[in-house]
């Protein structure tokens, strides 16, 4: 009897230790180093050279609204129940307005493979140049963080441009390649 519940107190301290490990991970924001930040403004000029690209030529930020579909990877902008603007896109990752934290979609297993592929070459390239914020799955931070990692995925796949999707209490951030003006 005494040995039986020995081994349950082992099992009931083992588990609860993993417990307190995943509730209590890290998640302060990786540090920038001058690499870093020589590369995220590259990444910044980039991507602010193709938005204006897509707003004068796309008009993007002109429609009424929009509709996406994770399934499909695809953003459609629309005037009334008229499609104007298709965009086959990758996400990049999101910030939780709840917990304040950035988390990249190659980290995110409730995203679908088909739109989260693009966004490993980023942790691939925060493993070749030691840039911690790009191999951090998930790290306190606010829209202007998701801004920059949304900057840094644009350059690094060349990305014709970006939007931010809104939600309840995430902002998606998602990067695209091929846009399409529907008449």
């Amino acid at each position: 009897m005494t040995r039986n519940f020995l081994l349950i107190l082992l099992i009931f301290t083992f588990g609860c230790n993993q417990l307190r490990t995943v509730n209590e991970q890290d998640l302060s924001k990786p540090e920038a180093t001058d690499a870093f930040r020589d590369y995220l403004t590259t990444a910044h000029n980039y991507l602010t050279e193709q938005q204006d690209i897509c707003r004068n030529d796309y008009g993007l930020n002109n429609w009424e609204r929009w509709y996406y579909d994770d399934e499909t990877g695809i953003l459609e902008f629309l005037n009334g129940d008229t499609v104007k603007l298709r965009i086959k896109y990758q996400q990049v990752g999101t910030v939780s307005e709840i917990s304040n934290t950035w988390l990249w979609a190659w980290a995110n297993p409730n995203l679908e493979d088909n739109i989260k592929i693009e966004s490993k070459k980023v942790s691939e390239l925060g493993e070749q140049k030691d840039f911690e914020r790009l191999t951090k799955r998930k790290w306190n931070a606010d829209e202007v963080d998701g801004w920059e990692m949304t900057s840094i995925m644009a350059y690094l796949t060349n990305s014709k441009g970006a939007y931010r999707i809104p939600g309840d209490s995430v902002i998606k951030f998602i990067v695209f390649k091929e846009l399409e003006l529907v008449n």
